[in-house]
């Protein structure tokens, strides 16, 4: 695994953009989360009026195709998803890691 900044170390302080920026940067090279990706954007692009109701908000009734991408739409967020927490776990042990580095609990001398 790569050597991840700790958030202890971000400035802003925003905790959620650095948990969802990181893990989507851990999620990269996963060929499965690479594939629910691309999943996700076909969809996407063969569904504009879906696409349009999700990113921007512009409500329409969508047809029983639109209906059944949806479900699929979400299906694929749930792998992704999964994929994510599984990432936060392990960038917790990262950032837990830090802390106690930070607060002189390891001996990294040794």
């Amino acid at each position: 695994m790569e050597n991840l900044e700790s958030f202890f170390d971000i400035q802003d302080g925003s905790l959620w953009s650095y948990i969802e920026e990181t893990t989507y940067h851990m999620g990269r090279g996963n060929e499965e989360y690479e594939k629910i990706l691309k999943d996700i954007e076909e969809l996407l692009d063969k569904h504009p009026d879906l696409r349009e109701v999700l990113e921007n908000e512009n409500f329409k009734e969508l047809s029983k195709d639109d209906a059944e991408a949806l479900y699929n739409l979400q299906t694929l967020y749930l792998e992704k998803r999964d994929i994510d927490m599984r990432n936060a776990f392990f960038l917790g042990g990262n950032n837990l890691y830090y802390y106690f580095k930070e607060l002189h609990l390891l001996d990294t001398e040794k």
